[in-house]
């Protein structure tokens, strides 16, 4: 199959009008002006100056549920979801019913997903209960090893946490660490307070971890400006990278008070200055990637009150307007939305051959609208959820269409793929 784009094409270089040949799923030919050649598909964006073909973008952080979850997403929806979302890839977390901690239950789930997926994806494993359970499927199937802290590190299975570190610093497989010490949790009317000094303890011990068993160590969504402090003293000697979250540097804790269960996330949602912290982090390079932790939940899990209320809400097809709005508003650089989302998770998951629009490497594109003028409606999403923090929101941006090894998967807002035409990212060359 072949596949066609003109347009305007972003690179590091500059933004140029040219033409993009994805032949085999792998770009061919860049030219710039029109190439004037034959494909099975054609897409045509000249004429259209707020259009912009990117290097396909990367969510390294996503539930999707499926199996027994399912009734809150699955393969299916969830990749629906990331195609309309721009995505061309997700990373989906180890935490479904039942857990991926074996290697049957990783199996499994790659097999599901080659099925149902309409974008690539990457798929990571958790602590198993038995060391033999940390066997080579592990390293053929899983992009990286997922630590729960409160229920991996700090608990029981501590044991079997270590013996998870010693196989990814064998293996080169990143490890990526939800943060958060249970000791510096405070009792509430409403449950338990995570607070930041929780975040910031945890990632000064998920480093020193990584210093004894000499991992490549990734810590996902940063909260605060405590926890980003303890990072970032960490950084430089260690190497370890970092992603956050919109939700992180866009809401404040004050929303609960209106949205209640709605907002409900884990980590929280913290004060002003340390939404003020992470954006400044993320603007200067200091935070790696950005992430959408899209954790789907069905609206009577929500839709209560704050402690009855599971955490956590999709974010697939928001994460790319609120980005793309800030770039808008000149508080993000666009070269480095693209390293956000595209560039530095291919480089900290090694995820081979994407992350730049360059001869050889895979065609996987996103299509973007600069100045497409919406409103965020949840009751629209792909998702199986249909709630958000964000609903409402007007926003500067959208993806316009999402090319998946050549193959356009979404184009204006409409599904097109074929259910089963994504494939596991340790399948590229």
């Amino acid at each position: 199959m072949s596949t066609l784009l003109k347009g305007r094409i972003f690179t590091f270089d500059g933004i140029f009008e040219g033409s993009i040949l994805i032949e085999g799923g792998i770009i061919s030919k860049i030219a710039r002006g029109n190439l004037n050649v034959r494909a099975d598909e054609s897409l045509d964006f000249r004429g259209k100056p707020d259009c912009l073909i990117l290097p396909g973008f990367i969510d390294a952080h996503v539930h999707l549920r499926d199996l027994e979850l399912s009734y809150k997403e699955d393969f299916y929806t969830g990749t629906r979801a990331a195609a309309k979302g721009g995505y061309t890839i997700i990373a989906d977390m180890p935490n479904s019913k039942p857990r991926t901690n074996t290697p049957s239950s990783l199996e499994e789930k790659a097999r599901i997903a080659e099925e149902k997926a309409m974008v690539d994806f990457g798929l990571y494993y958790g602590v198993p209960k038995d060391p033999a359970h940390l066997t080579e499927i592990v390293k053929e199937l899983a992009i990286g090893i997922k630590i729960y802290m409160v229920e991996d590190f700090y608990s029981e299975t501590r044991e079997m946490a270590m013996m998870a570190f010693s196989y990814a610093a064998g293996e080169n497989l990143p490890v990526v660490v939800h943060a958060e010490n249970p000791s510096f949790f405070v009792d509430s009317l409403s449950g338990k307070i995570r607070t930041t000094e929780a975040e910031a303890s945890a990632i000064g011990d998920a480093c020193a971890a990584a210093t004894n068993y000499g991992f490549q160590l990734h810590v996902t969504h940063l909260s605060s400006l405590k926890g980003l402090n303890e990072f970032i003293r960490w950084k430089e000697k260690l190497g370890c990278t970092s992603d956050t979250c919109p939700h992180y540097f866009l809401l404040t804790e004050e929303v609960v008070e209106s949205l209640k269960g709605v907002a409900k996330v884990y980590p929280p949602l913290r004060g002003e200055a340390d939404v003020r912290a992470i954006l400044e982090a993320v603007r200067t390079g200091k935070i790696d990637a950005i992430t959408s932790d899209h954790a789907p939940h069905a609206i009577w899990e929500k839709a209560v009150e704050f402690e009855r209320a599971l955490g956590g809400f999709p974010g697939l097809e928001t994460t790319l307007p609120l980005l793309l709005t800030l770039v808008e508003k000149n508080l993000l650089k666009l070269e480095d939305l693209v390293k956000l989302c595209s560039t530095n998770p291919a480089k900290i998951f090694r995820i081979k051959n994407v992350g730049a629009i360059e001869e050889g490497k895979i065609g996987n594109l996103t299509v973007v609208d600069l100045g497409r003028r919406h409103k965020i409606e949840p009751e629209n999403f792909e998702s199986k959820s249909k709630l958000s923090p964000f609903g409402g929101m007007e926003v500067i941006g959208k993806a316009v269409a999402t090319i998946v090894r050549g193959s356009p998967v979404m184009l204006e807002g409409e599904i097109i793929g074929e259910k089963g035409w994504g494939t596991n990212v340790k399948n590229y060359g």
